[in-house]
């Protein structure tokens, strides 16, 4: 496993295919292009899943909502996904509120993301 800097997100590769983002403590119009570029970045080196961390995620914007959503597509077309996990209750109510809870693909911790990745789902 290693550990990598794109931009302001820290990158974990856990396989060929798979690698987790920590989104840290804020994902909005100051760094959602960064996140765009980290996950495109990931994906054209070969990776099919991502894991977002959201474990210290407080702050959501819609830029930052946007940045997730404009990548699934492109995940879903590689047979991959974009997981998010450890999403606060907050930030929960956000997607939910925005009825994107049961377009995206939801779990409670990294470990479960990441079984779900190595089962192909």
């Amino acid at each position: 496993m290693t550990e990598t800097r794109e931009h302001t997100f820290a990158v974990r590769h856990l396989s060929e295919d798979t690698v987790v983002i920590n989104t840290g403590r804020v994902l909005d119009n100051d760094n959602a292009h960064e996140m765009v570029d980290a996950i495109l970045s990931a994906q054209d080196g070969g990776v099919r899943f991502v894991i977002m961390n959201m474990a210290d995620l407080e702050f959501l914007s819609s830029a930052g909502v946007g940045s997730i959503l404009g990548t699934v597509e492109t995940s879903r077309e590689r047979d991959g996904d974009i997981i998010l996990c450890n999403v606060s209750t907050g930030i929960r109510h956000v997607l939910e509120v925005l009825d994107l809870a049961d377009f995206l693909v939801i779990t409670d911790s990294e470990e479960e993301a990441t079984a779900r990745c190595q089962l192909g789902e």
